[in-house]
């Protein structure tokens, strides 16, 4: 019965911390050709794919300068801005970078 009880109590504390690795700096904003088509001339379509944990979050896009600038550095997903309304995908407003 001990057990059970400290599965319980630990339970949420698990829950506190980050399972996703939202605000680790593991995640990149990488171009998606497959979703190119989704995009206007002059946009780049993204995800932000984690590789430590294999996780994406894809249907981004942003202007091709951004993307360039963005491509290949370490951020944190909880910075990433994108408008929250409109068709996906969806525009990225912004994102911190990571210091080396």
């Amino acid at each position: 019965m001990s057990k059970h009880w400290a599965t319980v109590l630990l339970l949420p504390a698990l829950y506190a911390c980050d399972p996703f690795h939202k605000d680790k700096c593991e995640w990149y904003l990488v171009p998606e050709p497959d979703h190119i088509n989704l995009v206007e001339p002059g946009w780049v379509s993204l995800c932000a794919r984690n590789y430590v944990i294999n996780k994406e979050r894809c249907y981004l896009k942003s202007t091709i300068d951004f993307g360039k600038e963005v491509n290949g550095k370490l951020i944190r997903l909880s910075s990433l801005k994108m408008s929250e309304t409109g068709p996906y995908p969806r525009e990225i407003l912004s994102v911190k970078t990571c210091k080396p």
